[in-house]
């Protein structure tokens, strides 16, 4: 189980971040609204993830499923949001060398419960931020990720913050 979930958050959060195209994603698992302020990528580019929407500097927001118990190498192990909340944030601080900021709840906008985490870090003499929102249901692990230098991050912020709170698990 260890492995099993060092995987799913090697790929999950420390995987790259892509780039371009428009509008609202959709998907069997979730739908997110695009902001107006980033074009989605996700549909013009080969992305592990489901949804990619990016700034026009780089500040990207990135959406992923994983199904609990799927046997395709990055399967989820069943486990509580608590268990998840601990392996994020180990994860990012051990793996991604990211401290934590902040933590608090969030709500989809189908009105799961979740967790909001802001990181922060150091990179070649630049600040960087990373959000994850992490939403855990009976079948699926949900994350969310945005990231970016701290600058531009900060330009960027109302939009990050209306793609979380566009966020709908499907049912």
């Amino acid at each position: 189980m260890i492995f099993r979930s060092n995987c799913l958050l090697k790929r999950a959060l420390l995987g790259s971040l892509l780039a371009i195209s428009l509008s609202t994603a959709a998907c069997a698992d979730f739908q997110i609204t695009t902001p107006d302020q980033m074009v989605e990528v996700s549909k013009t580019k080969d992305t592990a993830a489901d949804y990619v929407a990016m700034t026009h500097h780089g500040v990207v927001v990135r959406a992923q499923t994983f199904e609990v118990g799927e046997s395709r190498g990055a399967d989820a192990p069943p486990a509580s949001l608590e268990f998840w909340e601990q392996a994020v944030m180990e994860r990012m601080r051990t793996r991604g060398g990211y401290a934590l900021l902040e933590k608090s709840d969030i709500e989809a906008a189908s009105g799961e419960k979740g967790l909001r985490f802001e990181f922060g870090r150091d990179q070649n003499g630049a600040p960087y931020r990373y959000t994850v929102a992490l939403f855990v249901t009976d079948e699926r692990i949900h994350l969310i990720e945005a990231g970016g230098r701290q600058d531009r991050y900060d330009e960027a912020t109302a939009a990050v913050d209306q793609a979380l709170e566009s966020y709908v698990i499907k049912r």
